[in-house]
């Protein structure tokens, strides 16, 4: 699974795109009731029916308010979250000119539109603070300035005020299941993107590693290593970069899919030019990964997992901590694995030999903080060696067959 901190950075994406669809729907859709009203009342008062007590003054005053908000919206280019406030502001007003100007003796049933309207923004904090703010404001005008003098009393406060309330409790509803669509699609969207993170990783490893039988499962007990020892490290408590050193260390050799076979299977001594040839894979896998925007992170564990503590590696010769992190701990791994294995130019060596190997690379291969740290979990990278020799004599059992 990909990070949570991901899926929340994915849920904020989408909801500043979503703020922004439904500012600009709310504008739209009261720029024609507005226009509407007062194409309507104009004609009664044109042709001088009995049909309107609304107040043009007032909905031409909202017009042009109206232009003032989405003129000042595209001029200085607001963010999602200011725009929104704005708008909801704007409404407010709206509301508040419709109550003096409509002449209707319900007309403090427009300050239902608040809560309904925050609503749809799908924020919680947002629909709490402008439900709110509507209520106060209808209660003010509703007391001061009632549209008939004489009628309201306490009981029609009371019976506002519930109305009100279960109009704001409906508006939450369609605050949560906005938000449970929005959860469901991102985590679909998540699930996807790491299900195919992971179908691109094994289609890599199965082309690299069909290239060479004697490297077989060499990628995932590199990353296996790799995770154990990060494990044990405050730098790797975050989930995401626990996960992208694991999927480092299965693409670590990715750039050898440029190498001849005959080169990578070779039993003898390389020549100079098939040697220059092995390293130059680093620079081929860095490449290659962070050509695909989801593998782009790889590419240090990928590009650097050769240079050495002294500065003696390749593929740039950097050296201590200029190395990053990831490319420290798959050194350490790559190098044991490669050892404990059989390779087709010597046999493999006994997991103590190969500690013995990195302790002496301590300093000069190796970061010794991390030699130092490999040593509390030893017992680990057993137990990983234990149950990789299981898989590979199962494999060549099978291959055998074949």
């Amino acid at each position: 699974m990909l990070p949570t901190t991901d899926k929340m950075i994915m849920l904020g994406n989408y909801y500043k795109i979503h703020n922004e669809q439904v500012s600009t729907k709310i504008l739209n859709a009261t720029f024609f009731y507005l226009l509407l009203s007062i194409v309507w009342n104009s004609a009664f008062l044109l042709f001088r029916l009995p049909f309107s007590r609304a107040n043009l003054l007032l909905l031409l005053s909202c017009l042009g308010a109206w232009f003032i908000v989405v003129g000042g919206k595209r001029l200085l280019r607001l963010s999602a979250n200011i725009s929104m406030h704005l708008v909801l502001l704007f409404m407010i007003l709206v509301v508040c000119c419709l109550y003096f100007g409509s002449g209707y003796r319900e007309a403090w049933g427009f300050f239902f539109l608040i809560p309904l309207i925050s609503g749809f923004y799908g924020d919680r904090f947002v629909l709490i603070l402008y439900s709110l703010l509507g209520l106060l404001m209808m209660i003010f005008v509703g007391h001061q300035y009632p549209i008939v003098s004489g009628i309201f009393d306490s009981i029609d406060l009371s019976n506002r005020i519930l109305l009100y309330l279960i109009i704001a409790t409906f508006s939450h509803l369609l605050l949560k299941q906005l938000n449970q669509l929005y959860e469901a699609q991102v985590t679909t969207i998540m699930d996807s993107a790491d299900a195919s993170i992971r179908q691109v990783v094994k289609t890599f490893i199965i082309a690299v590693e069909a290239k060479d039988a004697y490297t077989f499962g060499h990628s995932e007990r590199v990353s296996k290593y790799a995770i154990e020892l990060a494990r044990n490290l405050p730098e790797y408590w975050d989930k995401k970069k626990l996960q992208c050193l694991y999927l480092s260390g299965l693409l670590h050799d990715i750039g050898k899919i440029n190498i001849p076979e005959q080169v990578l299977t070779k039993s003898g001594a390389l020549t100079k030019e098939e040697y220059d040839l092995i390293k130059s894979h680093p620079v081929v896998g860095g490449r290659m990964v962070e050509k695909l925007p989801m593998l782009g992170s790889l590419k240090p564990g990928v590009l650097y997992h050769h240079e050495k503590w002294d500065g003696t590696g390749y593929p740039t010769g950097i050296k201590g901590e200029e190395i990053p992190l990831d490319a420290r701990i798959l050194a350490i791994a790559d190098v044991f694995d490669a050892v404990t294995s059989r390779r087709s130019y010597r046999e493999a060596i006994s997991p103590e030999e190969a500690f013995k190997i990195i302790e002496q690379g301590s300093g000069t291969h190796f970061d010794p903080y991390l030699v130092d740290k490999l040593r509390e979990i030893k017992a680990k990278w057993i137990e990983v060696y234990n149950e990789a020799s299981n898989e590979i004599k199962e494999f060549e059992q099978l291959t055998e067959f074949l």
